[in-house]
């Protein structure tokens, strides 16, 4: 069954429905969540639900039911940081699907190796959450633009400029501590 007939069972009260439509998505939420708030993506995963439960009736399938969900997630993170006073961070958990810098750089990796993945790790930091979402996933998950798109509710053209900021950031940070060449401009 698709989203769509699972969300009309579960309004006609199919109490599986939800179920279902909780484990179909479920890795790639928790994924999205745990790469932003660590030990406490369980706690904002079951509020996502809460709230896509609470908000279905309202639901209307203008975008797709992916898209809706991420964009409940990335408020719940959004107001999570707010109410901690934190600053959203990208979090490298110690979960051996997401690649961490030693994944990334290898344990026999000189000095200069661990100084741009250092780089590229504080750079993703300080990006705004939104650019920093697109590196990670295109980067490290390899996911397609359109599923960018679709899962930040944004056109192709938007995730895609996202990604051209990400890199640009990337690159000055790299430049900056003399880590590759600059460009030269033609």
């Amino acid at each position: 069954m698709d989203d769509a007939t699972l969300i009309n069972a579960h309004l006609h009260g199919d109490a599986r429905a939800m179920s279902q439509l909780m484990n179909r998505h479920r890795d790639s939420l928790m994924g999205f969540l745990v790469n932003r708030v660590g030990a406490e993506a369980e706690d904002l995963h079951q509020e996502v639900w809460v709230r896509v439960s609470s908000a279905l009736p309202q639901y209307s399938e203008n975008g797709t039911f992916t898209a809706w969900v991420f964009q409940i997630a990335r408020r719940l993170v959004t107001d999570h940081y707010r109410r901690t006073n934190s600053r959203i961070r990208m979090v490298f958990p110690d979960d051996p699907s997401i690649p961490s810098k030693v994944d990334l750089i290898g344990p026999d990796a000189d000095l200069q190796e661990r100084e741009v993945a250092d780089t590229l790790h504080c750079a993703l930091a300080e990006m705004k959450p939104e650019i920093a979402e697109v590196v990670r996933w295109r980067l490290f998950d390899q996911t397609p633009f359109k599923e960018i798109a679709l899962r930040q509710n944004v056109s192709l053209n938007t995730a895609l400029g996202r990604m051209h900021n990400g890199l640009n950031k990337i690159r000055s940070a790299l430049e900056t501590k003399d880590l590759v060449t600059k460009r030269r401009k033609p």
